[in-house]
């Protein structure tokens, strides 16, 4: 059985993030969904907890068709050490063949330089970013446009956007 992993933020999650996660399970059996910077939450680039962030990505993931046997969502909380950081993922994460990237950001770049594992990045089919959304929510923007149904529902369950409002 072929396994994943996918790390990002979802602060909080959108269509991209959820595109990305079609694309890998394409590719694999099983997929692992690592929230990064687990440990930060209600800060202006982190608003949503860990165990916010999971219930946003659960919930958009039944809606778009994608079952709970196909992957597990793990909280991967910084230790500020990038040399050891790739090994940090997989003490907490210790089986999967290929990581999926959205960016040729620093986590493809920490893989490269301090791991061997294969590296695949996912098309953008969807031109969006968190922070975006987070800023339009701001402005009283066009936000729920990029996210699913459950998560622009559950956001405004927990009053979500008041607390990006308010940060």
């Amino acid at each position: 059985m072929s396994k994943g992993l996918l790390i990002g933020r979802f602060q909080p999650i959108h269509l991209g993030h959820i595109s990305a996660i079609k694309q890998a399970l394409k590719e694999v059996d099983f997929l692992n969904i690592g929230i990064g910077s687990a440990q930060l939450s209600h800060k202006e680039n982190n608003p949503f907890t860990a165990e916010e962030r999971t219930e946003m990505i659960k919930h958009a993931l039944f809606e778009y068709g994608i079952h709970n046997k196909q992957y597990k969502i793990i909280s991967i909380p910084d230790i500020n050490n990038n040399p050891k950081w790739p090994a940090h993922v997989h003490s907490l994460i210790p089986d999967f063949d290929t990581l999926f990237i959205g960016n040729d950001g620093i986590v493809k770049e920490l893989f490269e330089k301090y791991d061997n594992i294969s590296i695949r990045k996912v098309k953008e089919e969807i031109n969006i970013c968190a922070s975006k959304i987070r800023e339009e929510m701001t402005k009283n923007g066009e936000w729920e446009k990029y996210l699913s149904k459950s998560t622009v529902k559950y956001l405004k369950e927990i009053e979500g956007v008041g607390r990006i409002i308010s940060e």
